[in-house]
């Protein structure tokens, strides 16, 4: 029998599907798999396209669930049919060691923590929000908080390790009468500035200064105030703001805004992203949503941009003073203020870049955190 230790993570979605939980999920994961873990993931079929089972070159293995139609690329409604089972089967067939759940209100960690009962496994959950989720709809939010209650319950009866990607997040499931063991940082590569020091997406000249937004295209992660605030301050044309994504408002959005001073990039990939994170000077992450700790404020922190943000999820753990970046209001006006001031003045621009740079090396990356978990996975029981 092996020493090596198995750990199953359940999580509503995976690459190639791209958020911030995923990324979490995939390089936390990818760090363990480097430490000697044998990890297996196990996630939504969101895309027909894609296997039921699928084992990557460093030996992940993804299991995939097929998931109902309705919701799929918001919230998975997983597919009890013959498929299911048989690759329910097929894990429980498998030697794991332990089971960790991303977010508390996706059908996949109720999956996960129920398999992990039945089996005899310790079990945690991670938490990655600071409020309610939503879908900028009033009845379906006051509906859903219900929903979110009733099933937080039930998943508190299942484990009793719960953790969060920020100490906002730790705070957030108080609401839920949980008092969580700690917190399991999201992070960056180490040497993910290094990685990108040399690339770039978008041909870029010296006097031009980047301003980018990396993300869903969402009313509720900001996006809309963003180019409100950019067209409000009437930039000349050597700044440039780039919006790197996709999402429900696109074709909206360009119709609207797109000009030479605005570029829509759509759907990046994760080298194209950070090719052009590295190309930016300026990167604003305006979001309304019931964040965790963003993904992107960590990359764009590591790649040396000085970062605009509001005061969402662990954002404030990260930008935790003035010398890091800039907090802003969820409005317009406070925005356009903010870009204005990092725009003409490059001193301030350049010194929030070093600095922020500075923080999330010596604080956020995958091996402090992946080293983390292994201690708290040897103290479960």
């Amino acid at each position: 029998m092996s020493n090596q230790k198995t750990i199953v993570f359940f999580s509503g979605y995976y690459l190639p599907f791209l958020g911030g939980i995923e990324r979490y999920t995939d390089k936390l994961t990818e760090e363990l798999t480097k430490m000697g873990y044998r990890i297996i993931m196990v996630t939504s079929k969101h895309d027909e396209s894609l296997a039921d089972r699928e084992e990557m070159l460093d030996g992940r293995v993804i299991y995939r669930l097929p998931v109902k139609k309705l919701f799929k690329q918001r919230y998975p409604i997983l597919d009890i049919n013959a498929t299911y089972r048989q690759l329910m089967t097929a894990l429980s067939e498998e030697e794991i060691d332990y089971v960790i759940c991303n977010t508390r209100f996706h059908l996949t960690t109720l999956a996960g923590l129920r398999f992990a009962k039945k089996s005899g496994i310790p079990s945690l959950v991670i938490e990655h929000g600071s409020s309610h989720f939503t879908v900028n709809n009033r009845f379906l939010d006051f509906f859903g908080a219900i929903y979110e209650h009733v099933l937080t319950a039930y998943v508190k009866q299942l484990t009793k390790y719960f953790y969060a990607v920020s100490e906002r997040s730790t705070q957030w499931l108080m609401h839920f009468g949980i008092e969580a063991e700690g917190v399991i940082y999201n992070s960056v590569s180490a040497d993910l500035a290094l990685n990108f020091s040399e690339s770039y997406l978008l041909d870029k000249s010296e006097d031009e200064i980047f301003v980018t937004y990396a993300g869903r295209l969402l009313k509720e992660k900001g996006i809309e105030v963003l180019l409100e605030a950019f067209e409000l301050n009437q930039f000349p044309d050597t700044v440039k703001l780039n919006i790197a994504g996709d999402g429900p408002l696109f074709e909206e959005l360009i119709a609207q805004y797109e000009s030479d001073r605005i570029r829509f990039l759509g759907k990046c990939d994760f080298k194209d992203t950070m090719s052009l994170m590295a190309q930016t000077d300026i990167f604003v992450y305006p979001s309304m949503y019931p964040e965790g700790l963003p993904t992107s404020i960590l990359e764009a922190g590591m790649l040396s941009s000085a970062i605009i943000a509001t005061d969402r999820g662990g954002t404030i753990e990260v930008i935790n003073c003035d010398d890091l970046g800039v907090i802003i209001e969820e409005n317009v006006q406070s925005l356009a203020e903010a870009l204005k001031d990092l725009v003409t003045d490059e001193t301030k621009r350049l010194a929030l870049q070093v600095n922020i740079h500075k923080r999330i090396l010596e604080n956020f990356t995958w091996t402090q955190t992946a080293k983390h978990v292994e201690s708290i996975l040897k103290g479960m029981r």
